[in-house]
């Protein structure tokens, strides 16, 4: 697997990162120690985890797994804290309730410092001073290598970066994918311009990437949204649109004439994007993500690449980004 540096200057990771949101809830630990070791067997370092993924159990399966010998050096461990689990209570990004949360982490992790530690999302009722005060403290502490942002807007990130002032302040999470490429209106200019690398998570769009789906054919069975077809940003009939099924088709046209899948595709597109260090892929099972993880291919041509653009450019408002870009049009590679 291919690998590139977070950030600035931080460490170096695969280009594909595991999530772990589905151990403990839909993965039992068995499996997902299986699809751990498959994981790391193709290449692939960087594990994306947080305490709220299964309230706290997500954790403790991969703690139990970095407990075997060797494990937890070849990996870079990512874990997040601001939402409610259970036993901790006052979830917020005040700066108490982030070291109790960091140390709850460590220990379901079973590890004295962890790689990367994030903040998971924003929180109108904590001053961002505190928080960058918790992480000029949780570094100074040893028991965090690097610290990152998950889900805040341009503005907060930015007003982070000049608070903390620290290089080791390297990633930034945020939904992205050809059906969602909002974030590059004000989330990706902010984040550039602190040199903080794009950890991406829902590449795939929750499987609608992958071609599975069928215009007009409501899904069934045990996909997600088989199972639950209003299930949140993905729901059958929020994200069922024909923008979302134009990009569809034309992943698929691509996909046939490379005789690549249209999953491949839509990674690799991820992949070679301006600003992002790594795609986070998620599974059920460990035939899921050996499909994921084997399926990567080379880089796109620079011409499949632009088509996939073009194909997916969302609609931009006039005012302000259309007006923005015309004033100030953006260099070449950061489009």
């Amino acid at each position: 697997m291919r690998t590139t540096t977070m950030g600035r200057k931080g460490p170096e990771v695969s280009v594909l990162g595991l999530g772990t949101m589905t151990f403990g809830a839909e993965t039992e630990q068995d499996e997902a120690h299986r699809m751990l070791d498959t994981f790391v067997d193709a290449g692939g370092t960087l594990l994306d985890c947080a305490d709220v993924y299964a309230d706290g159990r997500s954790e403790e399966i991969v703690g139990r797994w970095l407990e075997r010998d060797g494990n937890r050096t070849r990996v870079r461990i990512a874990t997040k804290g601001r939402f409610a689990v259970t036993g901790q209570p006052g979830a917020s990004l005040r700066a108490d309730y982030l070291r109790y949360a960091l140390d709850r982490s460590l220990a379901r992790l079973r590890i004295s410092d962890v790689d990367i530690y994030q903040v998971h999302g924003p929180d109108r009722s904590t001053p961002l001073d505190e928080v960058a005060g918790f992480f000029a403290e949780a570094l100074q502490s040893g028991r965090v290598g690097y610290v990152g942002l998950s889900n805040l807007p341009g503005w907060q990130i930015a007003t982070l970066a000049a608070l903390l002032d620290d290089e080791r302040l390297i990633c930034h999470q945020t939904q992205y994918s050809l059906l969602v490429r909002e974030p590059e209106w004000e989330i990706f200019p902010a984040a550039r311009h602190a040199g903080l690398g794009c950890l991406a998570w829902g590449p795939l769009a929750a499987g609608w990437l992958t071609g599975k789906y069928e215009r007009g054919i409501r899904p069934t069975g045990a996909s997600r949204l088989g199972k639950d077809p209003n299930r949140g940003l993905e729901a059958w009939e929020r994200r069922g649109t024909d923008r979302t099924w134009t990009i569809i088709d034309g992943l698929r046209e691509h996909a046939d004439r490379l005789r690549r899948t249209p999953a491949d595709l839509a990674l690799s597109w991820l992949v070679g994007r301006p600003g992002v260090t790594a795609a986070l892929v998620g599974a059920r099972s460990t035939r899921q993500l050996v499909e994921t993880v084997g399926g990567l291919g080379a880089p796109l041509t620079d011409e499949i690449a632009a088509d996939l653009d073009l194909l997916s450019a969302p609609a931009v408002p006039d005012y302000p980004y259309a007006f923005l870009a015309e004033l100030d049009p953006a260099p070449e590679g950061e489009r």
